[in-house]
Order: C-alpha cells, then structure tokens, then sequence
C-alpha cells in the first residue's frame, strides 16, 4: 500500500486557510495524512540604525516563528475528526519552501491557494502558486 500525502501550505496571509480546508477534506476522504507546511518569511534585518541589528532581526525571526506556531495550532484545532495530520516548518520564500517541502516530504499532491489579481499586480507579488505549478515533481491542486 502506497503511503498518501498531501501537502498545504501556512501562511499570514488569509488566502491559505481555503486550501487548508480543501486539502483536510481531501485528506479525510482519501484516508491520506495531510501535511501543513508552516512557511515563515525570513525577517529583513533592522536598518533603524543604518546598519542592521542581528540582534533586533532575531528578535523579529522568533517572533514571526512563535507567531506562526499559534496559527498552526489554531488550524489544527479546527481539523475534522478523523484526519490524519502533521506540521512541519520552513522559511523563506513561499513557492521555493513550498517545493522543497513537497520533496523532502514525498508529497503526492500539493494544495495551494491561487491569487485574484489585477493586470499588473504580478509585478509586485510573490508568487507561489505560479512558483509552484512550473515546479512542482507532483500534482497541484488549485484553489481560488
């Protein structure tokens, strides 16, 4: 029996918590383990003295990490009965992290959340779900 894995991705940003729930139900339906992957941006360093503090930008890391735990625990706690889950973390950009989560993991189906967007404003977001449908090892399942 071949091991079913589908993978999600966590943000800030709202837009992920449709995925999640579609990619629960999948899980649930298909008796898979669903594997939310936690995706922390990496914090800019400190320039209010103009050179950078290492020491504020870890400040900032460890508390984007603690505020990314809260919501992976808040998510978790709104699973239905009767999925299988796990959280992993990463950081960095979304679509790369993504990616590298799908593989190391062996995910066989990644679920992400897809942008409405105006004409131009591809020119100034990240954009994972592009990232992630030209990269992607595996099946990729789109969410609006």
């Amino acid at each position: 029996m071949t091991r079913r894995r589908i993978i999600a991705p966590v943000t800030f940003g709202h837009e992920t918590l449709e995925a999640t729930v579609v990619a629960a139900d999948l899980a649930a339906a298909l008796g898979a383990e669903l594997l939310l992957v936690g995706i922390v941006p990496l914090a800019p360093p400190d320039s209010a003295n103009g050179f950078g503090s290492t020491q504020a930008q870890g400040e900032n890391q460890r508390m984007m990490d603690q505020l990314m735990s809260e919501r992976l625990e808040e998510l978790t706690d709104a699973l239905p009965d009767g999925v299988r889950w796990r959280t992993v973390r990463s950081w960095g950009p979304v679509g790369p992290a993504l990616i590298d989560a799908a593989r190391e993991q062996r995910a066989d189906l990644v679920v992400v959340p897809i942008l409405r967007e105006s004409e131009f404003s591809h020119l100034v977001h990240d954009r994972a779900d592009r990232y992630v449908l030209h990269h992607c090892d595996v099946p990729v399942l789109v969410v609006p």
